[in-house]
């Protein structure tokens, strides 16, 4: 074990940790995002998770969906989810693509019970009162990887009414690449989710 380079790692992370995560986290908080701050050791009730493998906040999914479509009865909501959250295609490309086109183009329900309305849209984001929307940024947002007890732990996760949008990894100034040196990063997070066939 070579010490020199234990203490140098531990300085760069904190360094990290000081100077790129925490200031980014407090400007997240200035602009109303939601910040929760995660330690290495968490349970995933923390991050309104039943366990790591969820990636998606499905309490706060659907309370953006009540929200945003007060007209959405318990099941038409649990649809929704369902539809946003299962995946018949085995690409991380294909998926997302799937779920940009829901968050764009919306989707619909059989009926509105209330009104009697057939097919209305029901739309997972409001782009035009932000108001109803839901901001969260988690710092160490720890996720299981599938099929192993391995996990990935991205330094902020942010969240767009409960589902992922973007994932950010700080590095220190000190280091030699440190744009080079997330992109590595995000790529084997990447792979290694992709590997376990999600």
């Amino acid at each position: 074990m070579n010490l020199s380079n234990d203490k140098k790692n531990d300085a760069l992370q904190l360094d990290e940790k000081t100077n790129v995560e925490e200031p980014l986290l407090a400007q997240l908080e200035a602009q109303g995002w939601d910040v929760i701050r995660l330690k290495q050791v968490q349970q995933p009730s923390e991050s309104f998770r039943q366990d790591f493998r969820q990636v998606v906040l499905i309490p706060k999914l659907e309370e953006a969906l009540r929200k945003i479509n007060p007209l959405l009865e318990d099941d038409q909501v649990a649809e929704c989810v369902t539809r946003i959250t299962t995946f018949q295609q085995s690409t991380l490309i294909e998926n997302n693509q799937k779920v940009l086109r829901l968050i764009l183009e919306n989707t619909s329900v059989a009926k509105n019970r209330k009104t009697g309305e057939k097919s209305p849209t029901v739309r997972y984001v409001d782009f035009k009162e932000v108001k109803n929307n839901s901001f969260i940024a988690i710092s160490q947002f720890k996720v299981r990887v599938l099929g192993t007890e391995n996990h990935i732990v991205p330094d902020i996760t942010l969240f767009l009414n409960g589902l992922p949008v973007a994932v950010i990894e700080a590095k220190s100034s000190k280091v030699q690449d440190p744009m080079g040196e997330a992109i590595d990063q995000l790529m084997r997070y990447s792979e290694q989710r992709n590997m376990s066939g999600e």
